[in-house]
């Protein structure tokens, strides 16, 4: 017994190896050995943080793709390719101005290169600095709002850093951005004098010097969700039957679920509006809202949008649809961070997911009223739908009582 297994083991090996022996090699085995020849009349093109080098390619018949090798300053050696049907080539990764060495090559179908031509190149100052140099930073409601300009549109991290009691540095708030003109909140600071610290970082490793400053974050908190609750709808505006069957889905702090509150506008040609009472007089500092997940930024999502106030609950309790007595607190316009366009979920940028996810953000002006109801009014939509959803909303401020 034990002999005829020892067979059909042998057997069973000698199947792998013959097997093994006839399997096809993945990929193309060189078929020459001849090297291609070199690039030809190369010249530079410096660019922020790097360079594109133009050339014309040899007449190599096979010719497979040109390989860029070069040093970053952090001492990466770091190699680009680029097809044999392009006539250039562009490396970046490089943060202050300063000459640099390229190695090119060509490379064949047989994997053969040619001899190396060395090209060297001077990028320009690297993209973060002038976001740096860009930098506004001011006091906002609870925290601090940084605005900046990234007009090479370069993927980068702005970091927010905080000074603690014992005078240590510690990141509070990262902002991945790639926007031309960009707007970030550090939220959730205390109304105290605070050391805030920003800086920038590339991809590639390289970060700028840090911008320090001290500010006094102006006082907020969040309203209590708990005293809200809703108020009658104008008649002729209804709730979709398919969506929400409460208002009070706009608080119950579910905001991912693809679950809305759905109106449809009214027969006589009112926009949809709905009207809440906050529970507490306010002096109002921001809000957010939160489209239905999965249709981020099309179909029902406002697109621009007015925020309309009262603290007269005669004025608030009385004809749902009419509006004297109630004034105009603020307006809105949703913008996605990767352009003006309604996109499917899965066409959204990183930056857009991020954006909604988070909520979308407005502030009140300093000058608006006190207000304990206020009314949400869809202007428009991104796909200029008759409805409009949204899955959540929150309001912050100075709560006041009713004397102040």
């Amino acid at each position: 017994m034990k002999k005829n297994r020892f067979y059909i083991i042998l057997i069973l090996l000698l199947d792998v190896f013959m097997y093994s022996c006839n399997e096809e090699r993945i990929g193309q085995f060189p078929i020459e050995s001849t090297a291609p020849q070199e690039l030809i009349d190369p010249f530079v093109e410096n660019l922020k943080g790097g360079a594109t080098i133009h050339y014309t390619l040899p007449g190599d018949a096979d010719l497979l793709y040109v390989k860029a090798t070069y040093t970053l300053p952090s001492g990466e050696v770091k190699i680009q390719k680029t097809s044999a049907f392009s006539s250039s080539i562009t490396i970046k990764g490089f943060s202050r101005s300063g000459k640099s060495i390229v190695e090119l090559r060509c490379v064949d179908r047989s994997q053969n290169e040619s001899e190396p031509i060395f090209v060297e190149i001077e990028p320009k100052d690297s993209p973060i600095f002038d976001i740096y140099n860009s930098f506004s930073v001011e006091p906002a409601f609870g925290g601090i709002k940084v605005s900046w300009e990234n007009t090479e549109s370069e993927e980068v991290l702005i970091d927010v850093l905080k000074k603690d009691n014992e005078n240590n540095w510690s990141s509070i708030e990262k902002l991945y951005t790639s926007i031309t003109k960009g707007i970030g909140f550090v939220r959730n600071q205390e109304a105290v004098e605070s050391s805030f610290g920003v800086y920038v970082r590339d991809t590639y490793g390289n970060r700028t010097d840090t911008l320090y400053v001290t500010e006094v974050p102006f006082e907020e908190q969040i309203l209590d969700k708990a005293l809200w609750k809703e108020m009658r709808l104008c008649p002729g505006i209804e709730m979709n039957i398919w969506g929400a069957k409460s208002m009070n889905v706009l608080w119950n702090g579910i905001t991912n679920e693809g679950t809305a509150y759905y109106l449809n506008d009214s027969q006589n040609g009112l926009n949809s509006f709905f009207t809440i009472d906050l529970g507490v007089k306010a002096q109002l500092s921001r809000f957010k809202f939160w489209g239905r997940s999965g249709w981020y930024f099309n179909l029902h999502h406002p697109k621009e949008f007015e925020i309309w106030g009262t603290n007269d609950p005669i004025v608030a309790n009385s004809d749902p649809c009419s509006w004297n007595g109630w004034t105009l607190l603020t307006t809105g316009v949703s913008e996605k961070p990767s352009g003006p366009d309604p996109l499917a979920a899965d066409k959204l940028s990183t930056e857009d997911k991020a954006l909604a996810a988070l909520g979308e953000e407005f502030e009140f002006s300093e000058e608006a009223p006190p207000v304990r109801y206020i009314r949400f009014k869809k202007v428009k939509t991104w796909t200029n739908s008759p409805n409009v959803f949204l899955a959540e909303l929150s309001f912050w401020g100075k709560p006041l009582n009713e004397n102040q």
